[in-house]
């Protein structure tokens, strides 16, 4: 279902607003979208605004309903519903999908990726090729793609947000970037101390989809099941990983720089505030073997 010149206009006067931080206006324009258009990326918006406000059941709701409407799903929408299906590099040729997640050595795999298909790696540009991305659902995967090699790498999730922020939030203002280098949006600083951030986490999570993108659990990404896959392991086993690609894909494949793992941060999750202690308790059950 293609938008029309008008349904763009109006979606992007919507997000202008809520850039701009006139939140009253953006909702206003929104009920006017709602009540006039049948397009999807209203109801995408609607359950964005939804997040923003706290109403993570509602937005759920919403994402779940419109899913098969669209296009290309992002990644927080298919986590927020726990729809069974995550995105996947799918390489036809070489017969493997791979499942990136945020700060799991994705950039690394992604570039290896790209050395399987004869092409250059890319460095940090490989995630500007997010487009290509391919919802791939776990429980039928085996049967949808035969003889497919099916991988993916796992983290600390501690250590995959204290990546995020150092990494991210203070070593590339990534928040700061993100909309235009305001200081502050909606009340929250786009470069805060690490204390402020991990006390004011739900809330980040609910502002900065950015923030979500890279902090959702592991169990909302890939489910609870690491059997599912063919390959999957810890960062400080990816040599293993990139030994069995080249085996399936009969190329030598070379183990990229930045593979290696940085040194553990030095807080862990009982140093958590509570609300991210929850969020990340179902991953340490179901992948706490591979950290």
């Amino acid at each position: 279902m293609r938008a029309t010149d008008a349904e763009k206009a109006l979606a992007a006067d919507i997000w202008q607003h809520f850039h701009d931080q006139n939140y009253e206006q953006a909702q206003a324009l929104l009920a006017h979208a709602l009540e006039t258009s049948e397009h999807p990326r209203f109801k995408r918006i609607q359950a964005r605004f939804y997040l923003f406000e706290g109403r993570e059941g509602d937005a759920a709701t919403i994402i779940k309903e419109i899913l098969p409407k669209v296009w290309t799903p992002g990644s927080w929408e298919l986590a927020l519903v726990r729809s069974g299906a995550c995105r996947a590099k799918v390489l036809k040729k070489q017969k493997v999908l791979y499942f990136p997640l945020r700060k799991c050595g994705s950039t690394s795999l992604l570039n290896m990726m790209k050395i399987l298909t004869g092409e250059d790696a890319r460095g940090e540009h490989v995630h500007q090729e997010d487009d290509t991305r391919k919802p791939v659902n776990l429980a039928t995967m085996g049967a949808d793609y035969p003889g497919y090699f099916s991988c993916t790498a796992v983290r600390d999730p501690i250590d995959r947000l204290l990546s995020y922020f150092h990494g991210n939030i203070v070593g590339r203002d990534h928040l700061m970037v993100e909309y235009g280098g305001k200081t502050e949006f909606y009340g929250l600083p786009t470069k805060p101390g690490l204390d402020y951030f991990l006390v004011n986490f739900v809330r980040y999570r609910q502002v900065f989809i950015s923030v979500r993108d890279h902090t959702e659990p592991l169990v909302s990404s890939i489910g609870a099941n690491p059997a599912v896959f063919n390959w999957i392991g810890g960062l400080g086993q990816l040599s293993d990983l990139a030994a069995k690609l080249s085996a399936h894909a009969g190329i030598e494949l070379p183990l990229l720089q930045d593979m290696v793992s940085a040194e553990k941060p030095g807080k862990v999750a009982h140093d958590m505030p509570i609300a991210v202690q929850a969020l990340y308790a179902e991953d340490y059950e179901a992948y706490g073997v591979f950290f």
